[in-house]
């Protein structure tokens, strides 16, 4: 089970690797603005909620209590720690959270099913290589105020005069891809050849020569889809999942609902990673 990771309120203090102690002071989330959060990171039952800042624990109790989540708040107070224990056992959910006391830049966030976070745009920045090396393609990543520099979310909301903002990891898409499709009209081969500004990708089909270029690419996580001409005018609208080095998906002519090409694809070589 993956871990999700969210923000109750911004934390008293937070370690910078780079620049060392930052003061951030504490302000807790509103509860409209925990719901819009917590809908955004996609938990449920299942998942394993961790509260990056979690202050008074609002957040790590709110999603215990109304999504049935495991749920762990770290924060560098201690007191916040206490306090949040307090609250954890007057709402009756202590089997189900814990609070740790702690910084969240010394965190392996690779077990996270979401992150979201109420610290300042300079603090996500600084975490944002991390949060896109260590999360898998397609985590939520939700903050409540600050936004990620050039990083444009995928979606902002507006609760009560406040700013939610929404990103899903992408995958790594960058660099030369070699494709092979088999279906009834044959098999097709072509070279993908993709550019990545996070999730804002575009680039072309090199098919027997000939630079295509490829239409409506979208990344959303880990799903690329695209469009693109084949010999003979044959226009197919791909859609895949990306998987490390490979990807697997399926293909149909433009305008149609059935898939007629299967396809896959094998990186030959990458582009610069998001991370740095």
């Amino acid at each position: 089970m993956r871990m999700a990771w969210t923000a109750a309120g911004l934390t008293a203090l937070l370690w910078v690797a780079a620049a060392g102690a930052r003061d951030v002071p504490y302000v807790p989330t509103p509860m409209d603005v925990v719901e819009e959060m917590l809908e955004l990171a996609e938990i449920g039952p299942d998942s394993v909620l961790y509260d990056l800042g979690s202050g008074d624990g609002r957040i790590v109790i709110s999603a215990a209590k109304d999504y049935g989540a495991r749920a762990v708040g770290i924060d560098i107070d201690p007191n916040r720690i206490d306090e949040s224990w307090e609250n954890a056992r007057v709402a009756g959910v202590t089997d189900q959270v814990e609070f740790i006391e702690g910084n969240l830049f010394d965190l392996d966030l690779s077990e996270a099913d979401a992150v979201t976070l109420y610290l300042l745009s300079t603090v996500n920045i600084k975490l944002r290589p991390k949060l896109l090396r260590e999360l898998a393609p397609g985590t939520p990543v939700v903050s409540h105020a600050f936004d990620m520099g050039e990083w444009e979310p995928d979606e902002v909301r507006h609760v009560q005069g406040r700013v939610v903002y929404f990103w899903r990891v992408p995958a790594e898409v960058s660099g030369v891809w070699r494709v092979a499709a088999r279906g009834e009209e044959g098999p097709l081969a072509f070279d993908l050849r993709l550019d990545q500004v996070f999730q804002e990708v575009h680039g072309e089909a090199e098919i027997d020569g000939v630079l295509v270029p490829l239409e409506a690419v979208r990344l959303d996580g880990d799903r690329l889809s695209f469009t693109v001409t084949a010999p003979g005018a044959h226009v197919y609208e791909f859609s895949g999942t990306v998987a490390g080095e490979d990807m697997v998906g399926a293909a149909r002519p433009r305008g149609t609902d059935q898939d007629t090409l299967h396809w896959s694809g094998r990186a030959s070589s990458r582009g610069a990673s998001l991370a740095q």
